[in-house]
């Protein structure tokens, strides 16, 4: 196994294992109430901190030879600043591997990567990638983003707002749930005939038995099916009103909580299609992880010596740029003075040293990662400030080999660049 790739949300923990050859399978997945208790200006509790911490290192037990991504979403990201570091600093000291809380940005660059890959055809399509605290829709049309909506609202909010939804049978009716939420639905200046329903959904779909089609919409090997909202709805009533809590956790014996939120992710997903005109779903059991394995990052800053491993630099430039991932800093490739203190590419004439690192600077405020290029693990004196930088604003580190120094060992942040 070449790398896990680990995605927390607000209620779920999904541990993936990407192989050699490119392929990702979902290992396990585990329930967490993180939002119990929690507050931004204090994070989550000190109990669901650890246990947090004892299950990634028992996952990091049953997988010691493995490069470990491990990405935080929904509430993670809503906790101020301070309280951000902070539990980065505590997960890298507790658990040795670092923890990368995401934007909303980045986190639908990822679901565009996973679902909207294969989808070929001229009519718009709509993303739904519902969490525990907050939901993600994107309209896309001829390969492009139209619309982008990140909402306040995910299974948590609704299991708070109807707080007997998951009694043996649901106390409330599903239309009285939908039209809550329906009132909630943004402005919108498109309607959407085919919609991707992510997050398990393909799996949990066979499970209950809902009415599922062949996927003739587009090929995929990853979406064979699809539903129409109106037999989706349908079953959603039996979910509701027949098939008890007890059925539904029987249905999924390994994480029997994950069915806690079926009904609220049900009625979430059937506003979103109504209010967005969907005919057909198309349900899906890729996520954000799948994204990543196809492309991690949109655009880096690469640090290092210039001047002593300009070449092994301009390799890893090379290798980032065949990915199509963007590399923001530096711009070229043609050095004029290679070997001099500071050195200087064709197309910089003129600017001054000063200016030209102001403007390296500039670009690790822009960037998904600053990746440092440690050829033997030596960082110099240039590339220690940018990580200082990169460090302060909370950045997403990466080493290409282990640093020598002992105090950039103990910083957090990760090792090995694979792309």
């Amino acid at each position: 196994m070449q790398k896990i790739i680990i995605d927390i949300g607000s209620s779920t923990v999904k541990i993936y294992g990407l192989s050699i050859c490119g392929e990702l399978n979902l290992l396990e997945t585990k329930s967490f109430n993180f939002k119990g208790g929690f507050d931004p200006k204090l994070g989550i509790t000190e109990e669901n901190k650890q246990a947090l911490f004892d299950y990634i290192n028992k996952i990091a037990g049953e997988h010691k030879n493995a490069q470990f991504k491990i990405y935080a979403t929904a509430l993670f990201r809503k906790c101020v600043a301070s309280i951000q570091r902070s539990l980065i600093d505590e997960f890298f000291i507790k658990t040795g591997q670092f923890l990368n809380i995401i934007s909303h940005e980045l986190e639908g660059h990822y679901l565009e990567k996973a679902l909207a890959g294969f989808y070929n055809l001229n009519e718009p399509l709509l993303l739904i990638n519902i969490g525990g605290g907050s939901t993600e829709l994107i309209v896309i049309e001829n390969g492009f983003v139209k619309e982008r909506h990140n909402l306040d609202l995910g299974v948590m909010t609704i299991l708070k707002e109807f707080p007997r939804l998951n009694e043996p049978l649901a106390i409330y009716s599903l239309d009285e749930v939908v039209k809550s939420i329906c009132n909630r639905m943004p402005t919108t200046n498109y309607k959407t005939p085919y919609a991707i329903y992510n997050g398990g959904e393909l799996t949990y779909m066979r499970l209950v038995g809902y009415k599922l089609e062949k996927n003739d919409i587009f090929e995929d090997v990853n979406h064979p099916n699809k539903i129409n909202l109106k037999d989706f709805s349908e079953k959603n009533q039996d979910v509701f009103e027949i098939i008890t809590l007890k059925q539904l956790e029987q249905l999924m014996p390994n994480d029997p909580l994950w069915m806690h939120g079926a009904r609220a992710c049900s009625a979430i997903a059937q506003s979103v299609a109504k209010h967005f005109g969907v005919i057909q779903i198309i349900p899906s059991d890729s996520n954000m992880a799948h994204g990543i394995s196809r492309q991690e990052f949109r655009n880096v800053v690469l640090s290092g010596s210039f001047r002593k491993h300009l070449d092994y630099i301009l390799s890893v430039k090379k290798q980032l740029n065949s990915k199509n991932i963007q590399v923001l800093s530096p711009r070229f490739d043609q050095p004029k003075n290679p070997g001099q203190e500071f050195v200087v590419f064709e197309g910089e004439e003129g600017l001054s040293p000063l200016e030209l690192e102001r403007h390296h600077l500039n670009m690790i405020d822009l960037c998904d990662a600053l990746v440092v290029c440690a050829s033997n693990g030596y960082v110099g004196a240039s590339a220690l400030i940018e990580i200082g930088y990169a460090q302060a604003l909370g950045k997403r580190i990466i080493f290409t080999e282990k640093p020598e120094a002992f105090m950039l060992q103990t910083l957090p942040a990760e090792v090995g660049l694979s792309v």
